[in-house]
């Protein structure tokens, strides 16, 4: 009984050494704060006392007076790294989670659906494309999901109805001012014709920021596709590396320049469709770039063009003593209609024309294809 009550004497000691040390603790970073900022006060421009303050007011938990101090820091010393890298640590800790939605839909007519070289069959497409966003804060981390939806109808050719799904998700980390990096894993799923088409699961890592003038992002993904054997392909490993710039007021106030390279490799067995081009089978290296060159005429009136151009080479494709190889370029303009409907939508009309030129001659091919759409946001 005696070492009892001795064991419990030290445990209420101990306790109340811990409270009082963060009692005191907590009062001298009170303290400090105090007298920083009327140092502050008589001196509001002096980068290092700023950067004190901010230190510690992230200490003593008061981080949107850290906030605070580290812009008042960039506002006389714009380029100081320890600031920029406070302000976005904060920024992203308070920033709210949000949940945002983009829906496309609409018609479209193409000369060559089919993509081959004879008997060229034209029709209409009705389509549907969606991506959803959410970001929030999980476990003190913020997090990141993306929900990518496809379906595609083609009344007079049942063979390319197609239906997509995908989802991603993961955590944001900060690596530098205004840069974030964000692992993810990621699962998905298709149809075609009525008949699953694959399924997949991947993984990957995307890099996004943004500079003086211009944001840009990277993705890195790997992942594991298994189709149905119906389609004569089987299942197998790809890989991708795709990055993105944006660079508004090029040339003019209201123009936007987007242009984004990519790599992608597969090792996916079976018989290659022209059609599908992102999640066609085969064992092939493609690389590429798309570029768009955008203008505001007015609030409501947007134009572009810009094109897409495909380089794909074949491992075990052969055509005679060659392996196969095709080229893809596909110009394109546009005109976006914004802001003319009650509601968050815009009206876009684009026309684009496919070419494809392979030493294959099966596989040559020469299209027209023009679409209109309504974009809504959410």
């Amino acid at each position: 009984m005696a070492h009892q009550r001795k064991l419990k004497n030290l445990c209420r000691a101990l306790l109340l050494a811990a409270s009082v040390t963060a009692l005191t603790v907590g009062a001298v970073r009170a303290d400090d704060l105090s007298t920083l900022n009327e140092q502050i006060l008589a001196n509001p421009g002096d980068v290092q006392l700023n950067l004190r303050y901010a230190r510690a007011a992230e200490e003593a938990g008061q981080i949107r007076l850290a906030l605070t101090a580290y812009e008042r820091i960039l506002i006389n010393d714009p380029s100081n790294s320890e600031a920029r890298r406070g302000y976005e640590r904060i920024r992203r800790t308070i920033e709210p989670g949000y949940t945002v939605a983009r829906i496309e839909t609409g018609a479209r007519w193409d000369s060559n659906p089919m993509n081959v070289d004879t008997n060229e069959e034209e029709a209409v497409s009705l389509f549907a494309h969606g991506t959803m966003v959410d970001e929030r804060r999980l476990g003190g981390t913020r997090w990141r999901t993306i929900v990518d939806a496809e379906i595609e109808h083609t009344p007079d050719i049942d063979e390319l109805d197609y239906a997509y799904l995908g989802a991603q998700t993961g955590p944001m980390h900060y690596v530098g001012p205004h840069v974030a990096a964000l692992p993810a894993i990621g699962v998905s799923a298709a149809t075609l014709d009525g008949e699953l088409y694959f399924t997949e699961a991947n993984v990957g890592v995307s890099v996004e920021g943004r500079a003086d003038g211009f944001s840009y992002w990277a993705r890195l993904r790997g992942g594991w596709r298994d189709y149905e054997e119906e389609f004569t392909a089987e299942n197998g490993p790809y890989a991708e590396l795709i990055a993105g710039i944006t660079k508004p007021q090029l040339f003019a106030e209201r123009d936007t320049l987007v242009v984004v390279p990519w790599l992608r490799w597969s090792d996916i067995e079976g018989s290659a469709f022209d059609f599908f081009d992102e999640y066609v089978p085969g064992q092939y290296t493609a690389y590429g770039i798309e570029a768009e060159y955008k203008y505001r005429l007015s609030d409501h009136v947007t134009v572009a063009a810009g094109a897409r151009v495909r380089q794909r080479d074949f491992d075990s494709t052969t055509v005679g003593p060659d392996t196969r190889s095709d080229t893809y370029v596909a110009p394109n303009a546009s005109v976006t209609l914004q802001n003319l409907l009650p509601c968050a939508c815009d009206v876009r009309a684009r026309y684009q024309h496919r070419v494809n030129d392979s030493n294959d001659a099966a596989s040559d091919y020469e299209a027209d294809q023009v679409s209109l759409a309504l974009i809504a946001r959410f």
